[in-house]
Parts: C-alpha cells; sequence; structure tokens
C-alpha cells in the first residue's frame, strides 16, 4: 500500500513491512522497486556469510568466530545444556523455560546478527547477538561456564560493534543484572563513550559509535589508556546516578575497592547483602567518595 510518505508491504515471513519518511511523498516508481526487492529477497532466502575469524585466547589456543542462523538452533541448544541456571539467568534476567523458542528468535537473520565461537571439534561455546530494536541495536552475550573469564565475551562484543558501525548503528545497549561484573568490563573496554542507566537492580549500559570501535583488549595485552570512556554520565534529562539513599547503603567493603582502584571478581554487596551495581562504584569513585 502506498499512502503519501508511508510505504506497507507484506512480509513473505509474516506481518508488515512499513517504510516511512517525512517528505517527499513516495513515488509510484519507489513503491514498484520496493516490492521487487521484498519479493527478490524472499526468492533468494536468508543468506548468511560464510566468512570465519580467529579468536586467540590467552594461553595461546585458537578458536573460530563465525556468523551462525537458525541452522546452529540444536548446537546453540545444546550448549544451553550445559551452561548453569547462574549464566543462563543472568544472561535472561530470569528462568528460560524454552530456550528453543528464544533461540529461534535470537538466532534469525531477520531479527539481527548473532557470531558464534566454535570449538576445532565443532562444539559452540558462546554466542554473541546483535538485535535491532526499532532505531536501536541491543548487543547480548552467552558463554559457557567453562570458557568463561578468558576474553571470549570481550573479544565477541568487539566484533558485534564492528557489524553495528557497518550497519549504521549510532549506538548500542546492553542489558544486564548489577552484578554482572564481566559485561560491564567487556563494555568499559570497547574504548567507547558509554552511559549508564540503572532501575532496581538492572542495568542498562548505552555505547555511542561515534569513534571507530577497537576490538577489546584479551587479558594478556598490555593496558592501555582510553580518554573518557567508562564514565558514568546521564542518561537523559534528570537521570543525575544513584539515587542518594542508594549511596547511603554502600558500606566500608565498597570503600576499599574504590581506594584501590580493584575491580572484584565476586559482586560487591551493601550492608543489606543487595549488590551494588559497578557503575554505582565508579559513579563513586568519580564524585570523589
Amino acid at each position: 500500500m502506498l499512502d503519501e510518505t508511508v510505504i506497507r508491504l507484506r512480509d513473505p515471513n509474516g506481518g508488515t513491512i512499513t517504510v516511512e519518511r517525512p517528505y517527499p511523498p513516495f513515488t509510484p516508481t519507489e513503491f514498484a522497486r520496493a516490492r521487487a526487492l521484498v519479493e527478490l529477497d524472499a526468492r533468494l532466502g536468508p543468506r548468511v556469510p560464510r566468512a570465519q575469524d580467529v579468536l586467540t585466547l590467552p594461553e595461546g589456543n585458537e578458536i573460530t568466530v563465525r556468523r551462525a542462523d537458525q541452522g546452529d538452533v540444536a548446537a546453540a541448544r545444546a550448549m544451553h545444556d550445559r551452561c548453569s541456571a547462574r549464566t543462563l539467568r543472568m544472561r535472561y534476567h530470569g528462568p528460560v523455560a524454552d530456550a528453543d523458542r528464544y533461540l529461534n528468535h535470537l538466532l534469525s537473520p531477520r531479527f539481527g546478527r548473532t557470531l558464534a565461537v566454535e570449538t576445532a571439534s565443532g562444539r559452540i561455546v558462546a554466542l554473541g547477538h546483535l538485535l535491532w530494536d526499532g532505531d536501536e541495536t541491543e548487543v547480548a552475550l552467552l558463554v559457557e561456564d567453562q570458557w568463561q573469564r578468558r576474553g571470549i565475551g570481550a573479544g565477541l562484543l568487539g566484533r558485534l560493534v564492528a557489524l553495528a558501525v557497518e550497519a549504521g548503528c549510532e549506538n548500542v545497549y546492553a542489558v544486564t543484572q548489577s552484578s554482572n561484573t564481566g559485561m560491564v568490563a567487556a563494555m568499559r573496554g570497547l574504548g567507547l563513550p558509554l552511559d549508564y542507566q540503572i532501575e532496581e537492580g538492572t542495568l542498562v549500559i548505552t555505547a555511542r559509535l561515534n569513534a571507530a570501535p577497537v576490538r577489546p583488549r584479551l587479558p594478556q595485552d598490555a593496558p592501555r589508556a582510553l580518554p573518557g570512556s567508562g564514565s558514568l554520565r546521564p542518561s537523559g534529562p534528570g537521570r543525575a546516578g544513584p539515587s542518594a539513599e542508594r549511596l547511603a547503603q554502600v558500606g566500608p567493603e565498597v570503600l576499599d575497592v574504590l581506594q584501590s582502584d580493584r575491580h572484584p571478581q565476586q559482586p560487591v554487596a551493601d550492608a543489606r547483602g543487595t549488590p551494588v551495581p559497578s557503575a554505582t562504584i565508579r559513579w563513586l569513585m568519580e564524585a570523589g567518595c
């Protein structure tokens, strides 16, 4: 259907494809071209590049990073079965009752891009997702327990950000739990300006892609200064960081972290036993607490 500045086309996979612009109105020729492209895309079917990349682990071993699609659902489900309940809860922010449904959606090229980390035996041990969310783009990671803390998540995240830049995205965001220090560290390792938003234990970290992404360093690489990265900036009008009540709950153990500038492997808890988000710790550091 052509309605001046809006084109609506039937999506062969279900639903409707909507294209709009403020001005000028679409012409009948543009409408015909758009419809022809949709029909051609449906005839060609899903097309996923088969190029592979190599990720070198701290111990020197190499594993493969490649694009994944719905043909990898069985292998991805097997990886889910090997993951602990805690790892799955950190990824999905709750219990996973129907992993098959999640994976069919996440691995569909229609909804974004997926990278898989594969061992020499062909076993998938990590997945990274770049998910289209309207005008925004979400990144999400899942690394099998036995392969965590080896730089795999950071390596995947850097490659996902590169895909986002190629797609013309202005920013990417990650939704995680306040105790997920690994995801916070991976986002900071991008070397991009970050915004943090903390809401009831959920941490949303947004990276602004106004500079060429740098693949995060692996643990064995030398540290480097990245000016301006990782600071806690307001995420919008009226957002000035953690509330005074939240800051008042921070106990002496957090102050020890601030003074030594350490990043604990285990989540830091406040006086009531609630994990303190890494963003809160960073905010305190910059506030001079």
